[in-house]
């Protein structure tokens, strides 16, 4: 009786955080665990709750966090998962920041995957768990407005995740370099390659995380001086002419 008891305190804690009952159970495997997790949903919604990024902020103000992605495929839905992170707080364009991690998957990395990325099963025989470094890394994004290359790829992965074990989303604020690239070039970059080759920017190790993350940061410095020399001076500014294309 005592043992069910705590089962529906437990499951109450979570229901009171707006995690569904259906996810209850599995979510309470046992005390250790789900205390850790209802912690950690905690601070995960408290970081959400953080001040609203003001729109009329000038460019240079503003936290941008460029963030990459390696992973087995295109389809989290379908079983891909995430191999790597990185991210970089840039302010001004500079790089004040960076974080990297290898993350270990369930399943097998595929051979195609280990040849465009480098990454091997050997890589990432002791890389932690995505749970285990998750936190980490949404704290280090928090704060600023996320960039990226394709960046919807990177938040499937993410927002899937976060969704299958948590039932919640990361809502933060977030733009993708390609609209913007090509909104000032007034030409197509269907790729990261095709932007870089454009501006001349060298990355020596593409599709690694930390490599293009690192490439990206010199592609956004230069598009932040584009955006001046166009008047787009703040975040209303640069949404607004988004919106126009």
């Amino acid at each position: 009786m005592d043992g069910q008891h705590r089962f529906w305190q437990r499951a109450l804690r979570f229901l009171s955080l707006g995690i569904p009952s259906g996810n209850v159970p599995s979510a309470l495997a046992d005390g250790e665990h789900s205390f850790q997790q209802e912690m950690w949903l905690r601070t995960l919604r408290k970081e959400q709750q953080k001040k609203q990024i003001d729109m009329s902020m000038s460019l240079d103000e503003v936290t941008f966090m460029i963030i990459d992605m390696e992973t087995t495929g295109f389809s989290p839905q379908h079983g891909d998962e995430i191999l790597a992170m990185a991210a970089a707080k840039t302010v001004r364009g500079a790089v004040k920041e960076t974080y990297y991690t290898l993350v270990c998957p369930e399943k097998a990395i595929p051979p195609h995957i280990s040849a465009l990325t480098g990454i091997t099963a050997k890589d990432v025989q002791y890389a932690p768990r995505l749970h285990e470094v998750l936190r980490s890394f949404l704290s280090f994004i928090s704060g600023g407005v996320m960039i990226g290359y394709h960046i919807g790829h990177d938040l499937s992965f993410l927002n899937h995740f976060l969704w299958t074990y948590y039932r919640t989303k990361w809502t933060a604020r977030f733009l993708d370099m390609q609209p913007i690239a090509e909104m000032v070039r007034h030409r197509p970059f269907p790729s990261l390659d095709a932007a870089l080759q454009y501006y001349g920017i060298s990355c020596e190790k593409r599709h690694t995380a930390d490599g293009d993350v690192q490439a990206m940061a010199e592609l956004w410095a230069r598009l932040l001086q584009e955006l001046k020399n166009k008047n787009i001076e703040t975040l209303y500014d640069l949404y607004s002419a988004l919106s126009k294309r």
